[in-house]
């Protein structure tokens, strides 16, 4: 059969509608056109990129007749980089197709929700506290960068407008010593060179400061030492130390060139961060969701927390008034960091951490907590791959009241997980809100609050 469309073809057309991922979305035909940066109620001139035989992508040539809602953009490296996907979309209209599309995607698995208008962020721009850019050369020079979408080949940046000025300053600093001192950057095709990846945490003037290395040594890094003092009065510096051919950022050797302090405060919890810990990039967002989450475990006798990390949010919910937090861990390291955690905060008495896998853990700690009568609260906070199936299994047989507070950070695996809890009506969804934890791409964070239905 004849194709409708074919590679290359340039047409003429209305865009209808959003994907997933911010781009428009045309129909033309009967086929459906996916163009990245193209607005909703826009006409544009396109080039058809790829075929299939119910769906295209293309590439945005012109637009003929522009959205009201589109904007100027700040940045240079827009729509090059891969990083930004909604730069050029007025910030009301970025909420609404968030919003939009995380309600398309849980339909897909739940039929008919109900889902909460975004919650904006505070900060539109320079908003993240951390960042991770590849080395590599450009014209002969060292450069940091991000991939353009889609490859490894490097965008090179000098600052970037989801971070504030000290990422433009970091990144002068950095470069001007690797250049001055000749340091070699890593050739992922050779597996030669030295310097793989800038990563930089910076949150209440403090810098952390770590470059993934392709050896265990950084020549003269006392240069660089030197060169910091000069534009940050708390910083630290370590060597991440990766020699295996992967696309895994970190490698497993921490080597500390510069210690420095990095304790920072979160809801009145002081906080040690190592430069493995993760946290949440949108510090005020995150405070948000964290505060949404202790008003919604008022009330509750005790809460466990499932995927505790280092135990910020435990600590947290202790000092705001509750009673008893079980934090359940998987990782060693972060369980032993949350034991140190509760312990400077005094709230050790109130805290248990625990060492163990979800789906075995939950269950006999529920069971526990039930048979004193008291009333639990359950926080689900998991990795983008959602929740393991073996805890969900475990909590839709648990034959106790819970409730369920679920934060996630991938509207995918959040619909699955969802569809398994109110199977057969066991759990209830009494509200879905998405955050804007990421403005000015597609990402987005959302709290669901869920009520056990059956005992």
């Amino acid at each position: 059969m004849k194709k409708v469309i074919k590679q290359d073809d340039i047409l003429t057309l209305d865009i209808v509608d959003y994907g997933i991922n911010g781009e428009g979305i045309a129909k033309y035909k009967g086929v459906v056109i996916f163009i990245p940066f193209a607005m909703k109620g826009e006409r544009i001139e396109a080039k058809i990129t790829y075929v299939k035989r119910d769906f295209a992508t293309a590439k945005l040539l012109k637009i003929i007749e522009q959205s009201s809602l589109r904007k100027d953009y700040p940045c240079n490296r827009f729509i090059k980089c891969g990083g930004c996907n909604l730069l050029h979309v007025d910030y009301g209209e970025q909420l609404a197709l968030k919003r939009n599309t995380l309600e398309n995607t849980l339909k897909k698995s739940l039929g008919e929700v109900k889902v909460e208008p975004c919650v904006p962020s505070p900060n539109t721009l320079g908003y993240r506290n951390k960042v991770q850019l590849p080395f590599g050369i450009v014209n002969g020079r060292a450069v940091l960068g991000f991939f353009r979408a889609g490859t490894h080949k490097i965008v090179s940046i000098t600052k970037c407008f989801l971070h504030g000025d000290w990422l433009e300053e970091l990144i002068e600093v950095v470069l001007d010593f690797v250049r001055k001192n000749d340091i070699s950057v890593y050739d992922e095709t050779s597996h030669t060179g030295l310097l793989r990846h800038m990563v930089a945490r910076f949150i209440d003037n403090k810098l952390c400061l770590v470059l993934v290395t392709n050896g265990d040594t950084l020549p003269h890094y006392r240069k660089l030492i030197d060169r910091l003092k000069e534009k940050f009065k708390d910083f630290s510096l370590y060597l991440s130390v990766n020699q295996k051919k992967t696309n895994v950022i970190l490698g497993d050797k921490l080597i500390c060139l510069k210690e420095g302090d990095f304790q920072i405060d979160i809801l009145g919890i002081k906080v040690k961060l190592s430069p493995l810990s993760f946290l949440q990039v949108n510090d005020k967002v995150r405070d948000m969701i964290y505060k949404r989450v202790i008003d919604e475990c008022r009330g509750s006798d005790a809460v466990i927390d499932a995927y505790s990390g280092v135990g910020i949010l435990g600590a947290a919910l202790v000092k705001h008034g509750i009673k008893e937090v079980y934090n359940i861990e998987i990782v060693p390291e972060a369980v032993k960091d949350a034991n140190a955690l509760a312990k400077e905060n005094g709230v050790s008495d109130r805290i248990k951490n625990i060492l163990g896998d979800v789906s075995r853990e939950l269950p006999k700690l529920i069971e526990k907590i039930h048979s004193q009568d008291k009333r639990i609260s359950i926080i689900l906070d998991p990795p983008r791959k959602g929740v393991d199936k073996n805890a969900i299994s475990a909590l839709t047989n648990i034959p106790y009241p819970i409730n369920l507070i679920y934060i996630s950070c991938n509207p995918a695996t959040l619909a699955r997980d969802l569809a398994l809890l109110t199977k057969n009506d066991i759990y209830a969804i009494k509200s879905i809100t998405p955050c804007d934890m990421f403005p000015q791409t597609r990402h987005v964070e959302t709290v669901v609050l869920i009520t056990r239905t059956k005992d």
